[in-house]
């Protein structure tokens, strides 16, 4: 009679404690299935959450800078050497290898200009761009839709007396959004000037940036090409700003890349977005790492403290397979053999029930529909899990089995 015979005999002799087994090592397989299945979805929100969070590479001109100072006392600092940004250099940044992973590039030029007779820091920018880049921007009014368009900062649009407040109960206005992120409190207001003198020249006001806390709040933004002829400085850039999808790659090797494309220009990534995205995946990795441990270290003991019981209760059977003839490695063999086909049940129907829990909770743990990604090569994953687990949990029990002495089946019969 051959081993394995004996074996998947056994096992359907004793269904309840196979049915048993089983469940133990799909339920830790599951578990961890589901954890990594819902924290790669969870991270995927994060990062594209992230990456849509404004730029995390900032590109500026070369420069050298020179501090004078006489006793500890600073008197003045001297740039040198200055290099100038061109639009040809926005697209050149699209030329490294990691290009796939830049998402937005938004170039933009700035300087003060004096508008009603008050300074104020102009922008020129490519509105597409720019609305797509910083997504938490609420338009009261409307997006431009010419190049002479401008829209105009909320603490500008204020000093300006182009907006008022609303009453109390009042309908706001609409106001275009991309993102449900305001950065600020939102006080209501309506438009009541639509047109400004910017550099002696009279533009219509598209529409007003409502409050961001941020420094938009202080700037008014018209079209890059309108802006550079309005300004004297065709072609010029002040700076380029470049949002970065880095969910695979280091930000760090973009950076360098960019540099590489652009060696009169400054390349530097904005680490708190970088860190704090980092920092998130890193702490989600950790917490599905510790619950995964945890949850099969019980299945473990769970599966050990079985066998340990199922190898008392056949220490007659054993004992008659001994007196027979059957070597140590014969009751090695069969007992592994028993644990290895319910570890690979076990880890095909966990892979089953951790992909359809994580399906299933994804809703809850989401505020996206990111999507839950099934992957049919994790089954193998999972099946060579299941029998890691199962076959260290019985390791000590199929041993101890392995060494009963034969004269056990005596006492027994």
């Amino acid at each position: 009679m051959r081993i394995s015979t004996i074996a998947f005999a056994n096992l359907k002799r004793r269904k309840g404690k196979a049915i048993f087994l089983t469940v133990g090592i799909a339920i830790g397989i599951g578990t961890v299935v589901a954890l990594w299945g819902l924290s790669n979805s969870i991270k995927e929100e994060i990062g594209t959450q992230l990456d849509q969070f404004g730029a995390n590479i900032v590109v500026v001109p070369q420069s050298n800078n020179l501090a004078l100072d006489y006793g500890g006392v600073s008197v003045s600092s001297v740039s040198f050497d200055v290099q100038q940004l061109k639009n040809e250099d926005a697209v050149r940044v699209l030329d490294i290898p990691y290009r796939n992973r830049l998402s937005i590039i938004a170039p933009k030029i700035l300087s003060a200009v004096t508008v009603e007779g008050r300074k104020v820091l102009l922008a020129g920018v490519d509105f597409k761009s720019e609305i797509n880049l910083k997504r938490w921007w609420r338009i009261a009014g409307g997006k431009p839709g010419t190049d002479e368009d401008m829209l105009v900062g909320y603490e500008v649009a204020r000093a300006l007396s182009l907006i008022e407040p609303m009453a109390e109960g009042e309908i706001e206005p609409h106001a275009h959004a991309d993102s449900h992120h305001t950065g600020a409190d939102h006080t209501p207001f309506r438009i009541v000037r639509d047109r400004i003198q910017v550099a002696g020249r009279e533009h219509p006001v598209a529409g007003i940036i409502a409050q961001t806390g941020g420094p938009e709040d202080r700037m008014i933004f018209g079209s890059l090409a309108h802006v550079q002829k309005l300004l004297g400085k065709p072609d010029q850039l002040s700076l380029i700003e470049v949002s970065a999808l880095c969910k695979d790659c280091p930000v760090e090797d973009i950076v360098s890349q960019i540099s590489e494309r652009l060696p009169h220009a400054k390349v530097s990534a904005i680490q708190q977005s970088v860190r704090a995205r980092a920092d998130t995946v890193e702490r989600l990795t950790r917490f599905s790492a510790v619950v995964s441990a945890v949850v099969l270290a019980i299945g473990a003991l769970m599966i050990f403290t079985t066998m340990m019981g199922s190898i008392v209760e056949r220490t007659k059977e054993i004992g008659v397979l001994r007196a027979i003839g059957f070597r140590r490695s014969h009751i090695i063999k069969e007992l592994i053999i028993e644990v290895a086909a319910i570890s690979t049940v076990g880890g095909l129907l966990g892979w089953g029930a951790g992909m359809l829990a994580g399906w299933l909770a994804l809703p809850y743990f989401t505020e996206t529909n990111v999507a839950f990604h099934i992957q049919p090569a994790l089954a193998l994953v999972a099946i060579a899990g299941g029998l890691v687990i199962g076959t260290l949990s019985s390791f000590y029990p199929i041993v101890r089995a392995s060494r009963l002495d034969p004269s056990e089946a005596v006492r027994y019969v």
